[in-house]
């Protein structure tokens, strides 16, 4: 809890008043009484306003008497261009780096020897397309990346109950 220096026009914490008067033992929290006391007053929360996160950011305002009662207020400016700008790359860059982590899970499916049959090989291949296309997106960071097929054997995968393993079918 923040509370409010009436004389000095501040705002203080707890410890702060502690520590300001070592000689005096107060009751936690402490009391309306003991606070009057020392000329200070329970520091209230005003309403946030609403603000789009990406352009703006909320900033501490004028502490505000209002019916007895001391209030912090705030208020919305808008974000620097170049904080703006950083972000917008910082997120672009982790996309990309999702991006080419999936591209990377998947390297082995477009190898030669990967035991996919040419279909599943399609369904990897447009994935990995799809995946590369990403940058180039309107919306770009905001977009989802694509959902890549199931990390299960595919479809076209057998159970090998005998052996306890998934096998690749054969190549027709």
């Amino acid at each position: 809890m923040r509370y409010y220096d009436i004389t000095n026009s501040t705002i203080v914490s707890e410890r702060q008043i502690l520590k300001a008067n070592p000689s005096t033992s107060f009751a936690l929290p402490l009391s309306d009484a003991a606070l009057a006391g020392l000329n200070l007053a329970k520091l209230l929360e005003d309403a946030r306003p609403s603000y789009d996160a990406d352009t703006q950011t909320v900033i501490e305002g004028a502490v505000e008497e209002r019916s007895g009662s001391y209030y912090q207020t705030y208020s919305v400016i808008d974000r620097p261009a170049e904080a703006i700008e950083n972000d917008l790359n910082n997120k672009k860059s982790q996309v990309r780096a999702q991006r080419n982590a999936r591209l990377t899970e998947t390297d082995w499916a477009m190898m030669p020897d990967s035991p996919l049959i040419d279909y599943d090989k399609g369904i990897m291949a447009s994935y990995r397309t799809a995946l590369r296309d990403v940058p180039a997106q309107a919306g770009f960071p905001n977009n989802p990346l694509p959902e890549g097929p199931d990390q299960r054997p595919y479809e076209s995968w057998t159970y090998n109950s005998t052996d306890f393993v998934w096998e690749a079918p054969l190549p027709k």
